[in-house]
């Protein structure tokens, strides 16, 4: 018992400090500062995340009335439901476990911007501290924990756990998954194996790409040659956990991604168009990710690890089967599709640094030994984190909070407000109003859907056509109708402005007695401040 809570106090210890150091560095990149725009997707996470909070509390009243008809608001088509509240959910397009964390923690701890945040860096810390024991019994604590500051300091890894985003999660629970995986080819418990298929389940739940983890087993299997493994009823529960757990979901929504034109290329199969542009173009993303250096000493990892044992040969295998997921599969080019690649390859940077410093050649007797493995871990660390803090970006993205608080301030109960912007705009201006909003009250309506002829909608708000054909009409639409606060953000660049931008500024600008000037505030992109500010206008409608 004592040894039990003297290891649990360790690892809590180990926690706390990659906690403290994940606080810190989006301390220093400002993310607590900055609204939820860096990536285009930011907004829609945090917001779908408030939607599964909001559904799960009304479980309570169902279970007392006996019915779900509490739940009916959280229907896709609902009047006057959740989404036409806070247009930014997108539950099906991507699955529901990291808006089941994102719950699991707000409930107790708030919705606030520092309390998910404060998620974000737990599951850094979780990776971090996974990377940690993964080496620790082979290597020593200092290289373990070097390890560990390696992942949290680099560029990718430090970007998404600074915003509300899935990958990191999925980093946790593919790492997690791929490490179980390991240690059953080696010795074929059941435990193992269950532990496996529960974190397997968990990654493809969070993210589709946690299907890379089908090629991370078969390449394993590959690699260590242990053919009796497949004989093993553990392996064919495992199996059977994953596709009951993560099958039905994963198959009845496989085409939602390619049917709102979220891919690069919506036909849904492989294209080699797209692989012959991935291939290279990950190889490339993923020593920026986490460094040359890094990269040079994981594949030294990978040819003298891989078929060592089962635990290294997944690892490897987990490397290698994002990167050919990643390059199959026509999603999009997005450095943060690999990033449960690099804890990998952090592990595997680690024994590719201890396999040179343990070459006959090399090696010396008693400490000595000891004193010049840390000399070349030193090296990998100089090696790795000037560069990595070189590429230290703030999180620099403001501007719809006050027009959010305004109107929270001032608008009636149930007020109807448009919001004209990119789809960042749009998000951070919907995640400010649900942030604060008592939910359901105001109702926000995005110009890129409510200005924008319907068989011409895209995922990625681009080549939209004009719903209405002239201003007058568009003119019509705001004082018959139910919009009664505009939000117009004028600091779009030109190559991000639609037809509708420019249509609604010239209605706005033609009509100053329609619409009144009620606000603007300064708009910063990129950590850099726009020349045109962001503008909150009160529309007088006919009576």
């Amino acid at each position: 018992m004592k040894n039990k809570l003297r290891n649990l106090t360790r690892w809590l210890i180990v926690f706390a400090i990659a906690f403290d150091a994940a606080f810190l560095l989006q301390k220093l990149g400002g993310t607590y500062d900055s609204e939820f725009g860096a990536h285009p997707d930011e907004a829609a996470h945090y917001v779908t995340g408030l939607f599964v909070r909001d559904a799960i509390k009304t479980l309570p009243s169902c279970a007392t009335q006996r019915s779900a008809a509490p739940l009916k608001t959280f229907g896709p088509s609902a009047p006057g439901g959740f989404y036409e509240h806070y247009p930014k959910v997108a539950l099906g397009v991507w699955p529901p476990f990291f808006y089941l964390v994102q719950s699991a923690w707000t409930l107790p701890f708030g919705e606030s911007r520092m309390s998910v945040l404060l998620l974000m860096a737990s599951l850094a810390a979780g990776v971090a501290t996974m990377i940690y024991g993964a080496l620790r019994r082979e290597f020593g604590i200092l290289p373990a924990a070097a390890a560990a500051l390696l992942w949290l300091c680099g560029p990718l890894a430090r970007e998404y756990y600074s915003m509300i985003m899935a990958e990191t999660l999925g980093t946790l629970t593919m790492l997690g998954a791929t490490l179980f995986w390991g240690r059953f080819l080696d010795d074929g418990r059941k435990r193992d194996a269950v532990l496996f298929a529960l974190l397997a389940s968990a990654a493809i739940m969070t993210k589709g790409s946690g299907l890379a983890l089908v090629l991370m087993c078969t390449f394993s299997l590959l690699l260590v040659r242990r053919w009796k493994l497949l004989t093993k009823p553990a392996l064919w529960i495992a199996v059977v956990m994953v596709v009951v757990l993560a099958g039905p979901w994963t198959w009845f929504f496989r085409k939602e991604g390619t049917r709102v034109g979220g891919w690069e290329d919506n036909s849904g199969g492989i294209s080699w168009s797209f692989t012959s542009q991935a291939v290279p173009y990950y190889f490339q993303k993923m020593s920026i990710a986490i460094g040359i250096a890094v990269a040079v000493f994981a594949l030294i990892g990978i040819v003298t690890r891989a078929r060592s044992n089962g635990r290294w040969a997944a690892v490897s295998s987990l490397v290698i089967g994002i990167l050919t997921f990643q390059s199959l599969i026509p999603v999009g080019y997005e450095a943060r599709h690999i990033l449960p690649a690099t804890a990998a390859l952090v592990l595997l940077a680690v024994a590719g640094i201890f396999t040179i410093a343990r070459l006959r050649a090399l090696r010396v007797e008693g400490a000595e030994q000891q004193k010049r493995e840390y000399l070349w871990l030193v090296l990998l660390l100089l090696l790795t984190l000037p560069f990595a803090f070189m590429h230290r970006e703030q999180k620099g993205y403001s501007g719809f909070r006050p027009i959010a608080s305004e109107l929270l301030k001032t608008a009636q109960p149930g007020s109807r407000i448009l919001v004209s912007s990119d789809a960042r705009g749009e998000g951070m201006f919907i995640s400010e109003i649900a942030m604060r909003d008592k939910r359901p009250n105001l109702f926000v309506e995005r110009a890129s859907k409510s200005l924008v002829d319907p068989k011409g909608r895209t995922w990625d708000g681009k080549n939209l056509r004009e719903k209405y054909s002239d201003d007058e009409q568009l003119l019509a639409f705001f004082t018959g109708g139910k919009i009664e606060y505009i939000v117009l953000d004028d600091a779009l660049p030109e190559e991000k402005r639609a037809g509708y931008h420019d249509q609604l500024r010239r209605v706005i600008n033609d009509n100053t007695g329609t619409f009144i000037a009620v606000a603007e505030t300064p708009i910063i992109r990129e950590n850099e401040p726009l020349i045109k500010p962001l503008r909150l206008y009160r529309v007088v409608r006919k009576q």
